[in-house]
């Protein structure tokens, strides 16, 4: 018994089955997870240690050097970043792209133990190794808290206070503050009046900490009793931090006689934001793990009502980024493509098969999209970009097997057999080669699937969703569309010739003359595939396209070494400007010192940089980014000769820094800036390259007091005492101490009154005294020098442990892909003379592309492997599979020819439609050759006549399968990420069903040397 026949023995339940389907499919439709993309992990964590005092070569060779070894011993590194700085080591590593997110804990706590177990290694003054495993956390919620007549303290104060009301919000994961400046307490002394008192600033630094700590007290027995004795804190506030007393010999001071004791910031600042040219605070909070965006934010909005009523007046929360709004709009554009595309689908089945089969089909179709639904629910699929295109790829595909079995039974109609008889005759007849079929589409997506990088990961959904989709369908083709086509369709009155009409006739003519013309034919066939592959050459080629949103991003970089305020004081003025002066801008968002949490899986981070800052501007509309982009290159990035603007948007994929990069690897530091200087000059050469710098940036200032032991030690001062005179001379101060406000404990610095700070004529005069000196002498009597300024690299990157400079451009065209501009300076880049123990190695846009291509063909050969065991299982003839899976490369006839019309990019997304295209071609191609062996088996058939007949016959389902998958994938053309997809499918599968139409039984007729005399 065939599924067929079951169904019409068993109404009733199969009629119940598929109310659960509608029903579940709608309930499930509002229930599922929304996202705005897919999720994929970015499988990094950054290692950060501290090392005060030690310049960038000590830096790397006594720490970074030290974890990197520590870190590669791990089995599932792939790649190592560093970057030693004075005082400062940052090391990115990489996991293999093929880890999954959840192994990444395990393996961070590994990473863990490892930098643990050379912690004793390290050297003493070198701070304890932090891991930052959350690094790719998604802050989609994004907002700023600004306060027009508020202290930056007091903003501070209310952005916590909406942290703690927030982090009690259901889907509430993580909530990050950015550029809310750590406060601190400043100790400002004047040397001259120490020096009057002589009053050594050791003696104030151990009466604060003598003072700061919690002493213990203990407990007191009182009969049955305990009592527990508080201990005492000594600073509450700034007063008991003022009311300190010094003891000097025999005489004793208030702490706030000797030296003024104020509030301030900590310095240097490590991040500042602003909202529309106002000082704001950034708030950005995530969703748990497994989260609906569009629930998390619908609590949000309810919470941030009783919050922001208990704000008082003059703060404002503002919104900077939305996901859950993204991912609304995103869905929204998403689900009117895919109405669009099933409207299109259904039109095409009732102007093609009349309006009862036409409705039958296509009630098919509905039911095969709420039953994918409902599996997307129970298996924790999310609607999001990937999936819902999956869908709507899907769609030609879920009504080609329901389009097989009513053809065959309204054919059957036409010979004179009833109803039931014509139901189960087809079921029987079709369910093997369809299920068959359906397999072979599904496979055809298993190298994305099973590829093991970040690009498969965000296709990961696709495939399950097609897998869902795809298998659904059969199942209703085999049982649903039997059932309604039992309920309407009726049997022909007339026996008559089901392929009498006209176009069968023009297609036969056709078909004929191919089949008597056949090695001209063939000629002709290779002739078009030698032109397709030449065309193909030329096509663009890209890895991930940009995302459309209505946001632009401007990098801001000024000379490496710049004082953060000036580029606050920079970007300030370009704030105002955008506001004031560009009607296209809604809003303008600054980050000062670094990039902002990562409010979208794709944004590119920048780590601590005082020469850096970043605007990101919001449009009213999509189409008014570019005018604000022109308006940034033409009329500001002028004004500021010294900076170099930067002008981005954001791709659909993981984040790439520059489109083009060249690394140089070697060990001197000279010989790398020189190769580097070379390779820029080329770039500068090429009319096409843009924003070119490279990752060591320019050399920065430096000065270096070399301390003198003999004269140092006749003062008795050490290098430590220099040390601490130098840094309290900077406005960075000597930390002293702490004292706690609130649940927060603060630092206390020690700091030169200002007109001494940061000057380095006052430095040289600077007092400096010995731990137990009672008299303090000038820091110029014991260096050796005075005041000698000089040129040094700021930091020292690393790649895989080796010292390397990486040189980075993008194109000047925002539309031009980065393997477009590689192809056109890569040679002469390639070309450049290397030193013995150098080497050379692209990054960029280039490796990651690479690399998820080589990933995705890992599997290949598995899915191909497969598909032919299908293919030969069901035809159980060698000649016949290698008729079938010759049509494969044909299919790039229409790919190229697509690409090369449209200007399309071949990348990532057009490969995955191309696995595709081969599943749709090769269902097609195994549907004819059924056709023809079931031909072949009747009597009085001629082979040559077998093969005609079988495409005549099949000429109407294929033509509508592709003619319902080409029109119905029409939506995604526009579609920044998905178009190149939809284009391959679509001009491959165009010709593609030509090709199996005429070129298949072409090639089985030379195979079998069929004649039309035989």
């Amino acid at each position: 018994m065939n599924l067929a026949e079951y169904t019409l023995k068993n109404r009733v339940f199969v009629y119940f089955i598929l109310v659960l389907v509608f029903i579940g499919g709608i309930v499930s439709y509002f229930n599922v997870g929304k996202l705005e993309d897919a999720e994929f992990t970015i499988k990094t964590a950054l290692v950060v240690t501290r090392y005060p005092g030690a310049s960038q070569y000590e830096v790397e060779q006594e720490v970074t050097e030290k974890i990197e070894r520590a870190a590669q011993q791990m089995d599932n590194i792939d790649e190592i970043y560093s970057s030693s700085y004075a005082g400062l080591s940052i090391i990115q590593i990489d996991l293999k792209e093929s880890m999954r997110a959840k192994q990444m804990p395990q393996e961070w706590d590994i990473l863990r133990k490892k930098i643990n177990d050379i912690r004793g290694e390290l050297p003493p003054a070198a701070m304890t190794p932090t891991v930052v495993d959350d690094f790719g956390d998604v802050y989609g919620m994004f907002y700023a808290l600004t306060g027009e007549g508020y202290s930056q303290d007091q903003i501070n104060d209310y952005a916590r206070f909406i942290q703690r009301e927030l982090l009690t919000v259901g889907q509430v994961g993580k909530i990050i503050l950015f550029g809310d400046r750590t406060e601190c307490v400043d100790l400002v002394i004047n040397h001259e009046k120490l020096s009057e008192l002589g009053v050594n600033p050791g003696v104030i630094i151990g009466a604060l900490n003598a003072q700061s700590t919690v002493a213990e007290a203990g407990t007191i027995q009182l009969n049955d009793l305990n009592v527990r004795v508080a201990g005492n804190t000594a600073f509450n506030s700034i007063e008991d931090i003022k009311n300190t007393i010094v003891n000097v010999g025999p005489e004793q001071f208030y702490l706030k006689d000797l030296v003024q004791v104020k509030k301030s910031y900590l310095e240097p600042v490590t991040s500042m934001q602003r909202f529309n040219n106002k000082q704001a605070v950034g708030i950005g909070i995530s969703t748990i793990n497994g989260g609906n965006v569009l629930t998390m934010a619908e609590n949000i909005n309810a919470k941030l009502e009783q919050v922001t009523a208990q704000l008082p007046v003059g703060l404002e929360l503002h919104t900077i980024y939305d996901q859950a709004r993204e991912v609304n709009n995103a869905n929204d554009v998403f689900i009117v493509n895919l109405i669009e595309s099933i409207i299109i689908v259904i039109v095409i089945l009732l102007v093609s098969m009349g309006l009862r089969s036409g409705i039958l089909i296509s009630s098919g179709l509905l039911f095969s999209i709420f039953g994918t639904l409902i599996a997307m629910k129970a298996f924790n699929i999310s609607l999001h970009r990937t999936s819902l295109s999956a869908i709507i790829i899907a769609m030609g595909m879920l009504v080609d097997n329901a389009i097989v079995v009513t053809d065959g039974i309204l054919v059957s109609l036409q010979r004179g057999l009833k109803v039931r008889k014509a139901i189960v005759n087809v079921g029987k007849s079709t369910a093997w080669p369809l299920l068959g079929a359906t397999f072979i589409a599904i496979l055809a997506f298993l190298p994305v699937f099973l590829a093991p990088n970040s690009a498969g990961e965000i296709n990961e959904d696709l495939f399950k969703v097609l897998a869902i989709s795809l298998g659904l369908s059969w199942i209703f083709a085999m049982t649903q569309t039997p059932l309604v086509c039992e309920r309407f369709l009726k049997p022909s009155k007339d026996v008559q010739n089901p392929f009498d009409g006209k176009w069968y006739k023009m297609f036969k003519s056709v078909l004929e003359k191919l089949l008597k013309y056949r090695r001209i034919s063939l000629a002709g066939v290779l002739i078009l595939l030698v032109g397709a592959i030449i065309a193909f050459g030329h096509t663009k080629k890209a890895f991930f396209m940009p995302l459309e949103k209505n946001y632009t991003l401007v990098d801001y970089w000024l000379p490496e070494g710049s004082n953060i305020h000036k580029v606050s004081s920079d970007l300030a003025t370009i704030e105002a400007y955008l506001l004031d002066s560009v009607s296209e801008v809604k809003n303008v968002t600054t980050s000062i010192g670094q990039t902002p949490p990562r409010y979208i899986l794709s944004a590119q981070t920048q780590s601590y940089n005082s020469s850096y800052g970043q605007l990101m501007i919001e449009t009213h509309d999509l189409d008014e980014i570019e005018t604000v982009n022109d308006i940034i290159r033409n009329k500001v990035a002028g004004r500021y000769p010294d900076a170099r603007f930067r002008i981005k948007g954001y791709i659909g994929g993981p984040p790439i820094e520059y489109k083009v990069e060249g690394r140089f690897i070697g060990p001197d530091p000279a010989v790398l800036r020189d190769l580097a200087n070379q390779a820029e000059e080329i770039l500068r050469s090429e009319p096409a390259c843009g924003d070119i710098t490279n990752d060591w940036r320019n050399k920065v200032l430096v000065w270096e007091p070399k301390y003198s032991q003999v004269k140092a030690g006749k003062a008795g001062i050490t290098r430590a005492d220099l040390g601490s005179a130098i840094l309290s001379s900077t406005s960075t101060g000597l930390g002293v101490g702490l004292y706690r406000d609130n649940d927060v404990m603060r630092p206390i610095f020690l700091k030169t009154d200002q007109q001494a700070q940061n000057n380095l004529d006052r430095i040289v005069n600077t007092q400096i005294w010995g731990r137990n000196s009672e008299a303090s002498v000038p820091l110029k009597e014991i260096v050796e020098n005075q005041i000698e300024v000089s040129f040094e690299n700021s930091v020292i990157q690393r790649y895989n442990r080796q010292r390397a400079i990486t040189v980075q451009c993008d194109p000047v065209d925002p539309n031009m892909s980065g393997a477009s501009l590689k192809d056109l300076v890569g040679s002469k880049l390639e070309a450049i003379p290397l030193p013995s123990g150098y080497s050379f190695m692209w990054d960029g846009e280039y490796k990651p592309s690479l690399e998820a291509n080589e990933a995705t063909g890992t599997y290949m050969p598995l899915a191909m492997l497969l598909i032919v065991l299908i293919v030969v299982m069901l035809f159980n003839s060698i000649r016949q599979s290698l008729i079938v899976m010759a049509i494969i490369p044909l299919s790039i006839i229409g790919v190229s020819i697509g690409l090369f019309v449209t200007g399309k990019a071949f990348g990532f997304m057009a490969i995955t439609g191309f696995l595709g295209l081969i599943g749709m071609v090769l269902k097609n191609a195994i549907v004819m050759m059924d056709e023809i062996n079931l031909n072949l088996n009747m009597e009085n058939v001629s082979p040559y006549e077998a093969v005609v007949n079988a495409a005549v016959s099949r000429m109407r389902p294929v033509l509508l399968a592709a003619l319902t998958t080409i029109f119905g994938m029409f939506p995604l053309i526009t579609d920044a990420m998905y178009g190149s997809m939809a284009v391959t499918i679509i001009f491959g599968l165009f010709f593609a069903t030509f090709l199996t139409l005429l070129v298949l039984p072409l090639f089985y007729v030379l195979f079998y040397k069929i004649k039309p005399s035989n």
